[in-house]
């Protein structure tokens, strides 16, 4: 659809104008290393790869006058994934002498599994709630992927997911928030956020049991 490329090019040009316009270079920097990292398209065959970080690090943007590093949490949002997608290029070494110890922290933090390390769930979320770019980036990440999953996910897969938001989400929020009260204007906007998607899809995985459990099954072909 071109639509949907015509709309990424924008998006991706505003973004660009805004990093220059406040002098947030290496954030800059950060969005062009993964737009010449992430090429083709997502598994739909359309929409661009980079829309994922785009539209996370966009989400990200909207918090800034709340967040205690504002732009090395813009730069580690575009790179949240380059660790788990591109550890055979890229190290927690590499990135931080490219872009600085902070983002390349936070991008550590948000990588579940790199160079044969693969964290438990209690680990990873442990440490993203004590890190202040991290653990808003995770968030702003799981908002895009909730608004992003219905038709790309099974049912069983979306169902997890919102679960995820009550087992590991809101407790790392509330820890989060005792520990950076300076972000909590970002921390109480994205509970609200995911809250209000998880009423939503429960509502939608609710009609969509009622509606398979009511339609007719059509007899098999002999």
């Amino acid at each position: 659809m071109p639509e949907i490329q015509d709309r990424h090019r924008k998006q991706l040009a505003v973004m660009r104008g805004f990093l220059e316009g406040r002098q947030y270079y290496v954030a800059a920097a950060a969005m062009e290393l993964v737009r010449g990292t992430e090429v083709g398209t997502r598994k739909d065959m359309v929409t661009p790869k980079l829309h994922h970080q785009l539209s996370v690090a966009r989400l990200v943007s909207t918090l800034l006058p709340h967040l205690m590093y504002p732009e090395e949490t813009l730069a580690a949002a575009f790179l949240h994934d380059l660790l788990e997608d591109h550890g055979h290029e890229w190290t927690r070494e590499k990135l931080e002498e490219k872009f600085g110890k902070r983002v390349a922290d936070a991008v550590w933090c948000l990588s579940k599994k790199s160079g044969g390390m693969v964290k438990t769930s209690e680990s990873y979320y442990g440490a993203l709630a004590l890190c202040p770019a991290g653990s808003i980036i995770k968030l702003c990440d799981r908002a895009h992927n909730l608004q992003t999953m219905h038709g790309v996910f099974s049912t069983e897969k979306q169902t997890a997911y919102v679960g995820e938001l009550d087992t590991h989400y809101f407790p790392m929020i509330r820890t989060a928030r005792r520990t950076y009260p300076r972000q909590y204007g970002a921390y109480e906007n994205l509970k609200i956020l995911l809250r209000s998607q998880r009423a939503m899809i429960h509502r939608i995985l609710e009609a969509t049991e009622v509606r398979e459990s009511t339609s007719p099954t059509l007899p098999r072909k002999v």
